[in-house]
């Protein structure tokens, strides 16, 4: 199931959201997107950096497919100390600023 969702999301892009929806930042994904699933976890490749667009605060993002249209998942985002799903060094995003996610690894029982 990992390995499929991997491929769905080749070449794809994550959107950081604020509370309102709005895209404060878009960082685009690898092709392969990530490697291959083993025991149960997947782990991206490279993402790329992005600017923000927007200022705010990140509240949860999109993973959206190579069309740019095509939600493949959302999941929430919070702070280092966090129980989210992306974890960023601080969820307040400046316009213009550079947004980076060093890693990014899903895991399924």
């Amino acid at each position: 199931m990992l390995d499929s969702l991997a491929r769905m999301m080749d070449g794809g892009s994550i959107e950081l959201l604020d509370a309102n929806g709005q895209a404060l930042a878009e960082l685009g994904l690898s092709t392969p997107a990530a490697k291959e699933a083993r025991g149960g976890e997947l782990v991206l490749n490279r993402i790329a950096e992005g600017t923000a667009a927007h200022a705010g605060n990140a509240k949860f993002a999109r993973v959206v497919g190579l069309d740019g249209v095509t939600e493949i998942f959302s999941c929430d985002v919070g702070n280092e100390e966090s129980n989210a799903v992306i974890k960023l060094s601080g969820t307040r995003i400046d316009r213009g600023a550079p947004v980076h996610i060093n890693s990014f690894r899903l895991v399924m029982p």
